[in-house]
């Protein structure tokens, strides 16, 4: 279980491009490209959205993840909190809780996501990091996780520097990309999977 995470997301214009320059760098899939489907819960008052704190159920493939995420550390360059997740094989149970204590879903993002990373033998001594090619109804993102060094290090050979780098949710970029388009902001969602899945609990096939 990991308990902390320091990421920044990049901005791309062309997907199969940068699937090629990983494959150059020697990253390789670490799952296929699969739909991820999330739902945010907070209070009434959206307590948690006052202070940068996430609870969300994960869909992804055929997983379902619980993840509790802190306040951001104060850092304009890099995004980095506790981070708590949790493999759950039943969400309706959670659904069932989060209900009974106050909580509620707020917010349903979608995005497909390559996962990526080197593998350990490329190089034992090499920094341990994660790489996530996603698309979204916003755009098409890297997600690049690890220590500091290494981000920078990896957004270096992709040809990116600091003022690439984008420390929003995908929640914030979807707000101002309503705002732009002067469109109301609902869920950040792909039209025609919007009715993919009614209820969070809806179990996987």
């Amino acid at each position: 279980m990991r308990h902390r995470e320091t990421e920044v997301k990049i901005r791309i214009a062309d997907v199969a491009r940068m699937r090629k320059r990983l494959r150059e760098l020697g990253f390789r899939p670490v799952h296929r490209r699969s739909l991820e489907d999330n739902v945010l819960y907070d209070t009434a008052d959206r307590a948690l959205r006052r202070v940068r704190s996430i609870l969300r159920v994960r869909r992804y493939a055929s997983r379902w993840l619980l993840t509790y995420k802190g306040t951001p550390d104060p850092d304009e360059t890099y995004k980095s909190r506790v981070e708590l997740e949790m493999e759950i094989e039943d969400p309706r149970i959670f659904e069932l809780i989060f209900s009974r204590i106050g909580l509620r879903p707020v917010f349903r993002y979608q995005k497909y996501r390559v996962l990526y990373a080197k593998p350990a033998r490329a190089n034992p001594r090499e920094q341990a990091g994660e790489i996530s090619l996603d698309e979204t109804p916003v755009g098409n993102f890297l997600e690049l996780e690890g220590a500091r060094s290494w981000i920078d290090a990896v957004a270096r050979q992709l040809g990116f520097s600091h003022a690439d780098y984008i420390t929003d949710s995908y929640g914030a970029l979807h707000l101002e990309a309503c705002r732009m388009r002067g469109v109301p902001a609902g869920d950040m969602v792909f039209p025609r999977l919007r009715n993919l899945r009614a209820r969070v609990g809806s179990k996987p096939r």
